[in-house]
C-alpha cells in the first residue's frame, strides 16, 4: 500500500509545532501534563514498537479505550507506523463487540485496564491486545491470518470508523488521510482555534466528533486537548473552571444535562474562559441553549455532518457571533451540497430537499459491505445524506429531519424534528420526541411524547394552540403524551424513536 502525503503532513505540522513550542501542554488528561515534546516523543516510540512489532503497512489496528491523551498518541502512532486504525466505541455490550472485532479482523487490539476484561473476552483466540495506558507500551507480535486491506480504493485507507448504533447494525465508515486532515484543518480554520485555545473533549475519541473534529484539529494548531471519560455535567463544569477551557464541541443532551444542573446547583461556576460551545448530531434545544447562556453569557453554535463526508456545515463565530435561530450554519470550505427531490432533482432555492454530499471528507466506503456503498452513493459520487434540508437566500442551511423519520399524515409530509423544535420552545417542555402511529383514516397520526419542565404543568389545549400558530395545521399532533423522562440511546444520547414507540404501544397514557 502506497503511504499517504495527508497522513505524513499532519504529523509533519504536530513535529512543527513540538520542534517551535516543546514545553506547549497538548494534553491534560486528569492530573497529568502531556507537553507537545512529550507527545512527539511517545508517539514515535510507539510507532517504532507497532513496527517492530510486525505490524506492516495498511495493517488493521483495532483501539477500544477510554478517552485519554494516550488514545489519541497512540491512535497518531499507528499512523506513523502506517497502519489502519479501527475505532470501536468501549461502552457496547461484549456480543457486539465480538461481531465488531471479527467484521474489522486486526492485526492487532488496543485496549487500556478500563477495558481489558471487555476486551479480552471478545478477542478471537491468537489475536494480541496491547495495553495503551502502562508504563511500558511492547508490541510482542500481530497477527498475520487476517483479510487484506484493499488497495484498489480511491486513496489508501487510514480509518475504519464505527457508527455509533443509531441502526441496529453499526455501519464501517472508511475514511483517508485527506479526509482526516481536511476535517482537522477546517474546523480549525473555520472556529478560528489558535495555540492558547484549551478544548475539552468529553465526546467519546471513538466518534469522529472526538477524535478529528475536536482533538486532532485542536493539535494542528497548538492547543491543548482536556480528555475527560465521561458527559457528566459536574465533571464537565469542574473541568472548565480548572482548566480554563475556551472550546467546548458537545451534543444537544449534554448541553440540556449541563445547564439544568447549573442551574439548581448551589455554587455558581466559573466558566468565563468558555469562547465557543459548538452542539452537534441533534436538533437545537433553544430553552435548554438560552438557560445555559445565562450561566456562560455566550450562545451555542452548531455543526452538522454526516462521518460519511465530513465536514459539512457549522458557523465561524467571526463572522456569525449569534447563531441563526433554527439553522446549522453555512457550508464550510472544500464542501459541496446539493438538495435535492426524490427524483435526484435540484429543488428550488429555499425548498427543502434530501441533502448529498461530497468533498474531500467524502467516505471510500463501507468496510465489508459493497452493497450498503452502492445504496448509500448516487452514480456521480454523491453522498445521500437521508437528511432533509433547505437553504436560505444567505446560505444558512436549515436541517428539518431524517427521511426515515417522516410522518405521513393524509398524504402530507410531516418532519418530527420541526415539530420536535417548536414544542421546545415552550417553556413548560424541557424535552419533545414527535413519532407516527398507524391511523385508519389519515394513514399516520402524529403524536408527540413530552418531558416537561420542573413544576411545569399545561393543558394539551394550550400546547395544540402553541404549535397552531407557528405550524401547518396537518403538522398539529393529535396527542401529547407526558412521561417522567424520555428514553435516550445509551451510545448517543439521542432520543431513542424506536423505544418510544414501544411505550405508546404498551400504553403509555396521555
Amino acid at each position: 500500500m502506497r503511504a499517504s502525503t495527508d497522513q505524513e503532513r499532519y504529523y509533519s505540522e504536530l513535529s512543527a509545532i513540538a520542534h517551535a513550542t516543546p514545553d506547549a501542554i497538548a494534553f491534560i488528561d486528569g492530573e497529568d501534563h502531556v507537553t507537545y515534546s512529550e507527545m512527539r516523543e511517545t508517539v514515535e516510540d510507539r510507532a517504532a514498537q507497532l513496527r517492530s512489532g510486525g505490524l506492516q503497512a495498511g495493517g488493521r489496528v483495532a483501539i477500544i479505550a477510554e478517552n485519554s491523551a494516550n488514545f489519541i498518541m497512540t491512535a497518531i502512532a499507528v499512523w506513523v507506523a502506517r497502519g489502519v486504525l479501527v475505532t470501536i466505541y468501549p461502552s457496547i455490550p461484549q456480543k457486539d463487540l465480538e461481531s465488531t472485532l471479527a467484521d474489522s479482523d486486526p492485526v492487532l487490539v488496543l485496549s487500556d485496564t478500563g477495558t481489558e476484561d471487555l476486551v479480552r473476552g471478545a478477542v478471537r483466540e491468537g489475536l494480541p491486545i496491547t495495553l495503551i495506558d502502562t508504563a511500558d507500551f511492547v508490541v510482542e507480535s500481530v497477527a498475520t491470518d487476517v483479510a487484506p486491506t484493499p488497495t484498489d480504493l480511491r486513496e489508501p485507507l487510514s480509518l475504519i470508523c464505527y457508527s455509533s448504533g443509531t441502526t441496529s447494525r453499526p455501519k464501517a465508515i472508511m475514511l483517508s488521510a485527506r479526509a482526516l486532515y481536511n476535517g482537522a484543518r477546517v474546523y480549525a480554520d473555520v472556529w478560528g482555534l489558535q495555540s492558547h485555545d484549551v478544548t475539552l473533549v468529553s465526546l467519546p475519541m471513538a466518534w469522529l466528533y472526538g477524535l478529528d473534529t475536536s482533538s486532532m484539529s485542536t493539535l494542528l494548531v497548538g492547543g491543548t486537548v482536556v480528555s475527560l471519560r465521561r458527559s457528566r455535567p459536574e465533571l464537565i463544569a469542574e473541568a472548565i473552571e480548572r482548566r480554563r477551557v475556551t472550546i467546548f464541541p458537545t451534543v444537544t443532551t449534554v448541553l440540556g444535562k449541563l445547564a439544568r444542573f447549573l442551574d439548581s446547583d448551589e455554587r455558581r461556576w466559573d466558566l468565563s474562559s468558555l469562547r465557543l460551545i459548538v452542539s452537534g448530531g441533534e436538533p437545537r434545544n433553544e430553552q435548554a441553549f438560552n438557560l445555559l447562556r445565562k450561566y456562560t453569557s455566550i450562545p451555542v453554535h452548531d455543526t452538522y455532518c454526516p462521518s460519511e463526508s465530513f465536514p459539512l456545515i457549522t458557523y465561524d463565530p467571526r463572522l456569525d457571533p449569534e447563531p441563526k435561530q433554527g439553522s446549522a450554519g453555512r457550508i464550510v470550505p472544500n464542501a459541496l451540497m446539493r438538495v435535492v427531490d426524490a427524483e435526484g432533482r435540484d429543488v428550488a432555492p429555499g425548498e427543502t430537499g434530501e441533502a448529498l454530499a461530497s468533498g474531500p471528507g467524502l467516505m471510500l466506503g463501507y468496510w465489508n459491505d459493497p452493497e450498503l456503498t452502492a445504496e448509500s452513493l448516487t452514480d456521480d459520487g454523491w453522498y445521500k445524506t437521508k437528511d432533509l434540508v433547505r437553504v436560505d437566500s444567505d446560505g444558512y442551511v436549515y436541517v428539518v429531519g431524517r427521511l426515515s423519520d417522516m410522518i405521513i399524515r393524509g398524504g402530507s409530509n410531516v418532519s418530527p424534528g420541526e415539530v420536535e423544535s417548536t414544542l421546545r420552545e415552550h417553556n413548560s417542555v424541557l424535552e419533545a420526541a414527535v413519532v407516527g402511529v398507524p391511523d385508519p383514516e389519515y394513514g399516520e397520526e402524529v403524536v408527540a411524547v413530552i418531558q416537561l419542565a420542573d413544576g411545569a404543568d399545561i393543558a394539551d389545549e394550550e400546547l395544540e394552540a402553541f404549535v397552531t400558530e407557528r405550524l401547518a395545521r396537518f403538522k398539529v399532533p393529535s396527542r401529547f403524551v407526558r412521561v417522567d423522562e424520555l428514553p435516550l440511546n445509551s451510545t448517543t444520547q439521542k432520543i431513542n424513536r424506536s423505544k418510544v414507540r414501544q411505550m405508546l404501544q404498551e400504553g403509555v397514557r396521555s
